[in-house]
């Protein structure tokens, strides 16, 4: 693999550790309610994504992602790549309106917080999906 793959593959998988942390922090809030811990899993939830977040629509403004280009040489996993990280910006711009929207859901079956978790737990898979997908493609191509 050449060193660029490397780093590419090696920045994925460390955005994807920080949505795991935010992932596994937002689970333990629903424990923590009430006690001074829940504040603390607050900012590891809060904060890893707002990062994410951030980077995610940075890079989206850099790279003009609102023009495709269709090469018919592009491989199937970066073909695939692309239509992922299209899904995964539209699901980072829809988890920080529906995380504010929790804290004054007064629905007692939840459906925004139900919507919240169904986003992320969607975002995980795609990315672990990209990832597998990513080092794939690079394999095949040795």
């Amino acid at each position: 693999m050449h060193n660029i793959d490397r780093k590419l593959i090696l920045i994925h998988t460390f955005a994807f550790v920080m949505l795991l942390v935010t992932w596994a922090a937002g689970e333990s809030i629903k424990s923590a309610t009430g006690l001074p811990m829940a504040a603390l899993y607050y900012v590891l939830h809060i904060f890893p994504g707002s990062v994410i977040f951030i980077l995610i629509l940075f890079e989206w403004l850099v790279r003009n992602q609102g023009i495709l280009v269709r090469t018919p040489d592009l491989s199937w996993h970066l073909r695939l790549n692309r239509r992922l990280h299209r899904v995964y910006y539209l699901i980072m711009l829809a988890l920080p309106p529906t995380g504010i929207v929790i804290f004054f859901e007064a629905m007692k079956s939840r459906p925004v917080y139900r919507l919240h978790s169904a986003l992320f737990d969607l975002l995980l898979v795609l990315v672990a999906v990209n990832l597998v997908c990513m080092v794939a493609g690079k394999l095949r191509q040795q």
